[in-house]
């Protein structure tokens, strides 16, 4: 391996000399899926052996200190880490050969590694004040989902706030226990492990690099009905960044060299409720390289009543990209959608739901006077006249619960200028003897391709299932899917599941 994971290393480390005094637990997740995507002749486009598996340990209280039931504000040290292997054995190897150019994926890889997180967590030190992680972590809050291997500390006030500060290396596809692909990286640049890459072999795929980072925060402590954080952002990319045109034989001399932005944000979330009237969340995300704000939130909950819940729901999304990308150079037209929603529990064991929603689509009816439009101006290029196109849609649910069956019916609708889908779906699970599990599922959709009408058809299929819950959150169960339709035959698929919790 190319680069180091240390800090990932030393969070293991430390578990490990202690655990033996702590509390633990053990989870394994595996999936296998076997099909193949096949022409409407019958021909196998792609065959897919597919098996993603991953493993879970936890290990609490590694300070090993006894604790009865009123000393929960004592200092506590934890530990977690998940481990996934995610393998299509049925993908040719020449996919991820970078020698076989006729075939090669850049990027793509039979079976990638990824550490999801493992870190050490300590909480309530120095009188409850201070908290910290030491690893690799996952963070989620208005900014959206974010990886990286590094250290954050935090600081509560007895003035009802906290302060977050953090810094590490942004996870990256292509590096080491970071799987095939950034899975929270900023969109708009292809990179990876160019390990047996020479320079003319997809110069556009980069090399990735550490990618320094830091952050802060600043959020609500200590109030049970508000939360509300502030956070901010930065990345810096220090790879060598790609000059030529997409098919250039080789990459032109880079313009810029050593460390750079990548990203630079700042976030603000809000959630606020109140018991028996309702709830409301906001948030916003400015974007600080492109000088905008590239997404806002907002999400209203009115409690009618103990069974009736109505909600209304407004997101704006304007797409930015990392600094190197080549689509900032571009302007990004945004979306917002308006939704309604409705939650019923009529009884104990039957609820229901509905909800309609509008999404309004941004287009460039004119050139713009500066940038990459301009030559587009100039060759005469068509612009639509109506600056907006609209979708909409709809939902109802109805779902049946009791002890040992679960029986859920959902019927979708979807509409625009582009194309319509709708379809309806009907799900049961039955338990039988409490380790038992038969499920069935069966469904039809059609969907209507108004700029393509031969891409136009109807699908049907149908779902069967068979398992065996061998604990209370360990199960094995098999599943047999089948859909048809005229654009692709006859689409068969196995997937076999297995969930083991274990507490040593």
């Amino acid at each position: 391996m190319k680069r180091d994971v240390g800090i990932v290393a030393c969070a293991a480390l430390l578990a490990v000399a202690t655990a033996a005094r702590a509390e633990g637990e053990i989870t394994s997740d595996t999936a296998a899926q076997f099909y193949d995507v096949r022409s409407p002749t019958g021909e196998t486009v792609l065959a897919r052996r597919r098996v993603t598996t991953t493993l879970g340990v936890s290990a609490f209280d590694l300070l090993g200190k006894e604790r009865s039931a009123g000393q929960h504000h004592e200092p506590n040290l934890i530990f977690r880490a998940r481990l996934r292997y995610d393998a299509d054995y049925g993908a040719d190897a020449a996919s991820a050969s970078p020698t076989s150019l006729d075939k090669l994926v850049p990027g793509f890889s039979r079976g990638p590694v990824d550490i999801m997180y493992g870190y050490v967590e300590g909480r309530r030190f120095v009188g409850g004040a201070l908290g910290f992680r030491l690893g690799r972590q996952l963070m989620t809050d208005a900014l959206g989902w974010w990886s990286f291997d590094g250290g954050e500390v935090k600081v509560t006030t007895p003035a009802y706030f906290a302060v977050e500060g953090y810094g590490g290396l942004e996870v990256r596809g292509g590096l080491p226990f970071s799987g095939a692909a950034g899975r929270w990286e900023r969109d708009g640049v292809s990179r990876g492990d160019r390990s047996g890459y020479d320079a003319a072999t997809y110069p556009g795929f980069l090399d990735a690099d550490v990618a320094p980072a830091f952050g802060a925060a600043i959020e609500s402590a200590g109030v049970s009905w508000l939360s509300a954080r502030l956070s901010y952002r930065r990345v810096y990319n220090t790879n060598t960044p790609f000059n030529g045109a997409p098919g250039d034989a080789l990459a032109a001399p880079p313009l810029v060299a050593g460390p750079r932005l990548s990203s630079e944000r700042v976030g603000y979330a809000v959630n606020a409720t109140a018991p028996k009237v309702g709830a409301l969340q906001a948030g916003l995300v400015y974007d600080v390289y492109a000088g905008l704000l590239s997404n806002v939130y907002a999400t209203a909950d009115v409690f009618a009543g103990r069974k009736v819940t109505v909600s209304a729901d407004f997101d704006y999304f304007r797409p930015t990209f990392d600094a190197d990308s080549i689509f900032t150079f571009f302007a990004a037209e945004p979306t917002a959608d308006l939704g309604l929603r409705a939650h019923v529990d009529a009884t104990a064991r039957l609820s229901a739901s509905a909800s309609a929603h509008v999404r309004t689509m941004e287009t460039q009816t004119a050139p713009h006077l500066e940038g990459a439009t301009r030559a587009l101006s100039a060759a005469g290029a068509i612009y639509p006249s109506n600056g907006v196109a609209f979708n909409e849609g709809g939902s109802v649910q109805a779902r049946y619960r009791r002890l040992d069956t679960t029986a859920q019916l959902r019927a979708t609708g979807n509409f625009g200028d582009g194309g319509d889908r709708v379809g309806a779906d009907l799900y049961v699970e039955r338990v039988l003897e409490t380790r038992y599990l038969l499920s069935g599922r069966v469904g039809a959709w059609q969907w209507d391709d108004k700029l393509r009408p031969d891409r136009s058809a109807v699908n049907v299929g149908y779902a069967a299932g068979i398992g065996y819950r061998f604990a209370p959150r360990s199960r094995a169960s098999f599943e047999f899917e089948h859909n048809a339709n005229r654009l692709v035959g006859q689409r068969l698929r196995f997937m076999l599941w297995l969930s083991v919790a274990v507490l040593p």
